[in-house]
């Protein structure tokens, strides 16, 4: 009786077992493939990351891997200068709105309760000479101040044709193409008055020889303009400098080059940052034990978000920067 009862479990298992057992592995591949993405795609886009990060650190401060050299100004010296008398926001908002009441004396003016004046940014002047650029920098707000001062660029590439500034061609690239654009836009039902108003910079860049020099032409297709520059070999960026630009270039122009390249590794970046998310999400809610802290912390990320999100967007549609 014994056996016929353990023959009869034995084959429910097995008739149960197995479908079970490959769900089970199926949803074992496909959480280690979730984890594998996760874990190479962050090893090929390493480079790009840090490059990322450090550059855009740069950009917030002057003092990383700088080409400046700055110098705090003593309190007592901008207090002996005329910003021992500079407005506050909402003083020099008064005096704003009482000149534009003086020059639109048909319009009704009046400064709102809360109106929210603010400086967006510190006061800046600059000299320039043999040594480099030398810039004050003044802070409206509570009076500090500090000297920058950026070295010549040793890599200038020496100009060429300094008497030509811009040529005409004929017929006009420019115009051609723009009359172009006028009849697509016409083909696509879409009025206007006249051309369609030019935008953007699009240039020419090529080699020539100038007495006997090699030299770099750049052609501004817009007006005309002309830069001429002996081409030495070098890039004419200081280090710095390119890492801004990189970390800034956006688009695709129109060849496959260099910055064609960057821009798909731009692409691949941003569909591995997401892919980043959601497989850690995914990884986070496979683990039982971390749940309640995960969702605690995805919960703080996002009310952070969303208060950075919308103090931006007031910054930015209040000062039109």
């Amino acid at each position: 009786m014994s056996q016929v009862n353990t023959s009869s479990v034995s084959d429910e298992a097995s008739a149960d077992g197995p479908p079970i057992a490959s769900r089970r592995r199926f949803s074992s591949r496909i959480s280690i493939l979730i984890r594998r993405i996760h874990l190479y795609s962050g090893l090929f886009l390493v480079p790009w990351v840090v490059l990322y990060g450090v550059t855009g650190a740069m950009f917030n401060h002057l003092g990383l891997f700088p080409r400046v050299d700055i110098r705090p100004v003593p309190p007592e010296v901008v207090a002996a200068t005329a910003m021992a008398d500079f407005p506050a926001p909402d003083e020099l908002a008064e005096q704003v709105v009482e000149q534009l009441k003086t020059r639109s004396p048909g319009s009704d003016i009046q400064l709102l309760p809360n109106h929210g004046a603010q400086f967006t940014g510190d006061v800046m002047f600059e000299i320039k000479n043999g040594d480099g650029q030398h810039v004050v920098h003044l802070n409206p707000v509570n009076g500090s101040a500090w000297l920058g001062f950026q070295p010549a660029n040793d890599e200038e590439l020496p100009a060429m044709l300094k008497d030509v500034r811009n040529i005409t061609l004929s017929p006009d690239p420019h115009q051609q193409a723009r009359e172009a654009a006028g009849k697509i836009l016409q083909s696509a039902d879409i009025s206007s008055d006249g051309l369609p108003a030019p935008l953007g910079w699009a240039k020419l860049n090529f080699l020539a020889s100038v007495d006997g020099q090699p030299t770099r032409i750049t052609y501004v297709l817009k007006d005309g303009h002309i830069d001429a520059n002996q081409h030495t070999g070098q890039d004419g960026l200081p280090l710095r400098q390119f890492f801004l630009r990189m970390h800034t270039s956006h688009g695709q122009p129109p060849h496959w080059n260099g910055r064609m390249f960057w821009s798909l590794a731009v692409d691949a970046m941003a569909i591995a940052m997401v892919c980043w998310a959601l497989t850690g999400l995914f990884m986070w809610w496979q683990l039982k034990r971390t749940r309640l802290i995960g969702a605690v912390v995805i919960l703080l990320s996002l009310l952070t978000a969303a208060a950075m999100t919308f103090s931006l967007h007031d910054f930015y549609a209040t000062t039109r920067l």
